[in-house]
């Protein structure tokens, strides 16, 4: 049996809840990053995925464009007390939303492994890794 994944919109992303333990972020081809966007992105990802343990795949296509309100705002606090996720992995098209990305990462670090690359197969590698990790470890 083929379980379909559950999808959500915010104003510049779908997401998409692969199953209890993954969830994908796929953001809109020429979107805007603008603090209050992303905010209701990551709202949305932690409606979803409540308080279990779990692993993010952020996809960012190569058009977007970045506000740079967007590098003041520790979009991941409310994750800081009481998320469970255990990695994040970020494909970014464009090497400037990398580099951005990277930058943003190292201002607010984050509690979970991390991994931002360009190549889409190698972040679903790492992140089916890193889950496989995890439930080896918990059980």
């Amino acid at each position: 049996m083929t379980i379909e994944p559950k999808e959500y919109r915010t104003a510049i992303a779908t997401l998409k809840v692969m199953g209890p333990r993954l969830i994908e972020i796929h953001y809109d081809e020429g979107c805007m990053f603008r603090a209050d966007a992303v905010a209701e992105v990551q709202a949305k990802r932690r409606e979803q995925m409540g308080n279990r343990a779990y692993a993010t795949l952020t996809i960012i296509p190569d058009d977007v464009d970045y506000n740079l309100d967007t590098m003041g705002r520790d979009q991941g606090q409310a994750d800081r007390t009481k998320s469970q996720v255990i990695a994040t992995a970020v494909v970014v098209k464009a090497s400037m939303i990398e580099m951005l990305t990277r930058l943003y990462f190292s201002y607010f670090p984050q509690l979970q492994r991390t991994f931002v690359t360009h190549d889409e197969p190698a972040a679903r590698a790492w992140i089916k890794e890193q889950l496989e990790q995890d439930a080896a470890n918990a059980g």
